[in-house]
């Protein structure tokens, strides 16, 4: 026992003179009295470091009550336990439950202090038990949903008293506001899946997943993204057994890779890819469409209901590299090569979706080699075309009739014919129109007139000819009669309307003022008519006027004027059509008085 008590206080006092050096602590440790070591012991300790405490405890304990400093060794001893229990409160206030407990066990049995750490053990103990359970049973609660069972619980926390505890509270609480959060977002998930469609599923996956894996929601969370990759995986199989690829790939595309049935979800995925290729028919097409379902896993039931599809693609690419072969032969225009490629074809199983393909090819081919001849001789024909020149229509049209009746290629035969001959006759005919447009721009309307005549009406630039003839008998009318539309115009500002209009009618009705001129010629009718009816008006009211207001009896009248007949108006050419009824004609009325 004095041996263990020596060890002890040298191991300590070896410790202490370790220290940072006070004013005698950094001597040498055989050199210190006791009273200087216990003051370095105190001076260690007040430094609040566990071990510096521990250090100063072991070295007053190896002194007996006997020892000269044993009571201010006790009293120091006291100070250093309490301390040392302060630390043991650090302890338990960060969830050191058993760092906390080793601190207190430490305080020695015959300390003041003690009774105190026995005490805070013993709580701490059961406060810790109290607090885990009241910890579990608020998360329990929170799975629930049962806030206010949750709340409780951290009443209870808070109600332990130590700062750990508080801390616990304060932290659920402040879970429990980020679990009603993720509930809420469940909820409005579900909510957006109820509509039923896919993208309604895809979308309250692509939300509930948001939620943070370590919310206690995320158990809810996990079950219902099976539920809705399940509807999901349904309608997906619904599309691809009706043919809606796309949709089908869309909403298998939508489940979670980690889903319980993401297997089953790509293997649809790869199947409805290649039904897709495979509609589009075609050797090439059926190649891709097999190799994507290669990659189908064979483990999923998709694999197993597809089995005789994927035996039929097979055999349609058998059949359709047949086809295909048979078309490479065709692609080339060589009697025997046709014959190849409808003996390839004839290989096209007749239970094969492409039998009625191969049947209809044969037909073409066998057309092909009916035609052959046929076709060297419009080829040629192309070829003598192509020239541009009056020669090379020709030729091009002598040999396009070599073509005989009854032959398949008649019918086109004769229209390259008709476009060869309209170009033919275009080559003949342009160098005459040329020729009369450029008189025409010498000014030798007549004679271009001429020239272009000679274009007959069933050439292919009659109609042009024609145009242009008519634009140039216009110019040359115009000169012609220009004049004659003038001077009538002149004699009807001087108010001979009569005069102008019988100028104006020699323009005749084939010529290109006629229009103008008679457009003239009733205004000036109409206005000569005006003027007359104006004048009998007139001579109307002066004889009124004289009836009304004779003169006297007794004045003489005056000898009566000699009797002249007064002659014929002139009449106006008429320039209008007569009435239906000849009695009903309008009168022809001369110049007004001047």
């Amino acid at each position: 026992m004095i041996l263990v008590s020596w060890l002890t206080g040298a191991t300590a006092l070896q410790w202490l003179s370790s220290l940072p050096p006070t004013a005698n602590c950094n001597k040498l440790l055989t050199t210190l009295s006791e009273s200087e070591r216990l003051d370095c012991a105190d001076h260690a300790a007040r430094t609040g470091d566990p071990k510096a405490i521990k250090a100063a405890l072991a070295l007053v304990n190896a002194w007996g009550k006997d020892h000269p400093l044993h009571g201010r060794a006790m009293t120091l001893s006291n100070e250093w336990s309490r301390s040392l229990l302060g630390v043991a409160r650090q302890e338990i206030d960060n969830g050191n439950l058993q760092k906390a407990i080793d601190y207190a066990k430490q305080v020695e049995p015959g300390s003041d202090i003690k009774p105190e750490a026995d005490a805070l053990i013993e709580q701490w103990q059961q406060n810790w038990e109290e607090g885990r359970d009241s910890l579990d049973r608020a998360k329990e609660s929170i799975k629930k949903q049962d806030w206010t069972a949750a709340s409780l619980e951290v009443r209870a926390l808070v109600q332990l008293g130590d700062d750990y505890w508080q801390d616990r509270a304060d932290q659920l609480l402040n879970d429990m506001a980020i679990e009603r959060q993720a509930f809420q977002d469940l909820y409005q998930a579900q909510y957006i899946a109820d509509a039923g469609q896919p993208k309604d599923y895809a979308e309250a996956i692509q939300l509930a997943s948001k939620i943070d894996p370590k919310r206690l929601a995320k158990e809810e969370v996990q079950t219902k993204i099976e539920k809705w990759s399940a509807s999901l995986l349904e309608l997906s199989q619904e599309y691809q057994s009706t043919g809606q690829f796309d949709r089908a790939i869309e909403a298998a595309q939508s489940i979670p890779p980690d889903s319980s049935i993401s297997d089953q979800a790509t293997a649809l995925i790869q199947l409805s890819n290649a039904q897709k290729v495979a509609s589009s028919k075609g050797f090439v097409n059926y190649l891709h469409a097999w190799a994507l379902a290669d990659q189908i896993n064979p483990d999923t039931p998709e694999y197993e209901k597809n089995k005789e599809k994927l035996a039929t693609w097979e055999g349609e690419i058998q059949n359709a590299g047949q086809l295909q072969m048979a078309k490479l032969f065709a692609n080339i225009d060589n009697v025997h090569l046709y014959q190849l490629a409808i003996d390839h074809a004839a290989l096209v199983d007749p239970k094969q979706p492409q039998r009625i393909e191969s049947q209809t090819l044969i037909a073409q081919w066998d057309q092909q080699i009916n035609s052959y001849q046929d076709r060297q001789i419009i080829a040629r024909a192309r070829q003598f075309a192509a020239r541009n020149t009056l020669l090379g229509f020709q030729a091009a049209i002598q040999e396009a009739s070599k073509v005989g009746l009854n032959q398949p290629l008649r019918v086109e035969a004769q229209t390259l014919i008709a476009e060869w001959q309209g170009s033919l006759e275009i080559a003949e005919d342009q160098p005459i129109l040329d020729q009369a447009r450029s008189l025409a721009k010498t000014g030798k309307l007549e004679d271009a007139i001429k020239i272009a005549t000679q274009i007959e009406s069933d050439r292919e630039l009659y109609k042009t000819a024609q145009d242009d003839i008519y634009a140039w008998k216009g110019e040359v009318e115009g000169v012609k009669d220009k004049p004659i539309l003038q001077e009538a115009e002149s004699l009807a500002r001087a108010g001979r309307l009569s005069e102008a209009i019988s100028v104006a009618s020699q323009i005749g009705s084939d010529r290109v003022l006629y229009s103008e001129a008679q457009s003239r010629i009733s205004e000036w009718a109409a206005a000569r008519d005006a003027a007359y009816f104006a004048s009998q008006r007139q001579q109307q009211a002066r004889q009124e006027a004289v009836s009304e207001n004779p003169p006297p009896a007794e004045a003489a009248a005056p000898p009566p004027e000699p009797y002249t007949e007064e002659p014929a108006p002139e009449q106006a050419p008429q320039t209008y059509p007569d009435d239906p009824q000849a009695d009903l004609s309008r009168p022809v009325v001369e110049d007004a008085p001047q």
